[in-house]
């Protein structure tokens, strides 16, 4: 990494840094009227538009026997296309190993899977072509299972077709990195973490929970993170991006809120990473380096220069290395990542997870005591959606699916404690597990419940303070 005093901001380089943030900042989070009385953002519209008025408006329900309705909308072949190539390109680097697959790190990455990922593409696979086809166990192609998870599904791969390339216009152009010194002096204070775990937190805000805890594992690994540190972050500081937090809430029909649920989002993380490092059991962690690596860790700021100095210098400088071909790739790994790993995931464990709410009594039964919490803090329809409090555990976006039909209110609080509980064993679980952070599954669960059981009287009294 090129050293700051080497590196003098040139005004287009400030420029840059500014104009494309601002960009950013506005398509994610400018409010515009409707014309309806209502509120949308840029981003919003956008999907809408391609959603409504040019995916769907291709009907090939013809072709297909799909669904109930006998429709299908461009964006549900899509959804069948991408899951397909990312099962059939695992399958085939696993049994072939072509030198493509194999010699390329990145396409690698994609498709030589870990076994569960694997499975998760392997079930996503069968359960696609049975919805598409109309064959196979009502449990798994009904409207309220299968049915809903692949327009779930086909609505991500909307989203993200957009978002894609909108994200690098937050996280490569210097934002991230300005944001990160700016508020690095108050994390060792407010969060008992080094000042670059900053970092992980405009990753996860800007970029992807799953990038996130990379770099957290990385951190770890290469003794600039405790035990105890990487398992505070990945924890607290890994929580889902402000592009996912959109599409939940779009999802769920909050889009016109959606700038008051990122707040109270915020607002509850900020509290929950104030209290979780400061009990058990994140609090009794071993605090040391890996012995194999030792600390390596120098935070000094560089003498006779002022904070926002440095913040505009390493923002500038990120900016000045950013070009559009940059830009283009990490669309390009953005679209890789979503189409080729999570949709398939989504699809394969949101469709088991809804077989098991919808045909069987387990959620129903362990969330009972969930809903006599939510009774007493006064949710609406309590008992009825709080299955919704411990089904992320799972996967996180089950939650939404769950709360289609809730009170406003009650979506509006439930719909951000999905977020805010971080852990999902189908995304960051997994790579949790795989780390060499002091944490197992039990641990990882208490967790989950702990952040749960304390963010829900905060978001709930957020929601009546600022509805």
């Amino acid at each position: 990494m090129e050293n700051n005093n080497n590196f003098r901001p040139q005004g287009k380089d400030i420029v840059k840094f500014v104009v494309v943030s601002l960009i950013g900042a506005f398509l994610f989070l400018a409010l515009i009227p409707d014309g309806r009385g209502g509120f949308n953002i840029p981003l919003g519209y956008a999907i809408d538009w391609l959603r409504d008025d040019v995916l769907a408006a291709v009907s090939l329900g013809a072709y297909a026997p799909y669904g109930n309705s006998g429709y299908l909308g461009l964006h549900y072949l899509l959804a069948l296309i991408f899951i397909t190539v990312s099962f059939l390109g695992t399958l085939v680097a696993y049994i072939f190993k072509p030198g493509f697959i194999m010699n390329n790190p990145k396409i690698r990455s994609i498709f030589r899977s870990s076994p569960i990922y694997f499975i998760s593409k392997a079930v996503g696979f069968a359960i696609v072509w049975m919805i598409f086809l109309g064959i196979g166990p009502d449990m798994v192609i009904s409207s309220w299972t299968g049915d809903v998870m692949i327009n779930l599904t086909a609505s991500l791969v909307v989203i993200f077709i957009f978002l894609g390339p909108a994200i690098p216009l937050l996280t490569a152009f210097g934002l991230m990195e300005f944001l990160g010194v700016l508020i690095k002096k108050v994390v060792r204070l407010l969060f008992t973490l080094p000042g670059r775990a900053s970092v992980d937190l405009m990753a996860s805000w800007f970029g992807s929970s799953a990038a996130a805890i990379l770099i957290t594992t990385d951190q770890h690994d290469r003794g600039y993170y405790t035990g105890r540190e990487a398992a505070v972050v990945a924890t607290n500081f890994c929580f889902v991006s402000l592009p996912f937090t959109f599409f939940i809430a779009y999802f769920i029909d909050l889009t016109p809120q959606f700038p008051l649920f990122y707040l109270v989002m915020c607002i509850t993380c900020i509290i929950l990473a104030l209290i979780m490092p400061r009990i058990w059991p994140l609090r009794n962690l071993s605090d040391t380096y890996l012995p194999e690596v030792g600390k390596q860790i120098d935070e000094d700021v560089p003498r006779n220069t002022s904070m926002f100095t440095q913040a505009v210098t390493l923002a500038a400088r990120r900016a000045h290395q950013t070009t559009a071909k940059d830009v283009v790739r990490s669309g390009g790994m953005n679209y890789l990542n979503i189409f080729m790993d999570l949709i398939p995931i989504i699809l394969a464990w949101g469709t088991v997870a809804l077989i098991v709410v919808e045909h069987t009594p387990v959620f129903d039964i362990i969330a009972w005591p969930m809903g006599h919490f939510l009774n007493l803090l006064g949710v609406e329809g309590a008992f009825d959606y709080a299955p919704a409090t411990l089904v992320g555990f799972v996967d996180m976006f089950i939650p939404a699916v769950l709360l289609g039909s809730a009170p406003l209110e009650t979506r509006f609080a439930l719909g951000v404690l999905s977020i805010v509980q971080i852990i999902y064993l189908a995304e960051t679980g997994v790579l949790i597990l795989k780390s060499k952070m002091p944490l197992n599954i039990w641990k990882l669960f208490v967790i989950f419940m702990m952040r749960t059981l304390i963010a829900l009287p905060i978001i709930v009294l957020l929601t009546r303070l600022l509805f």
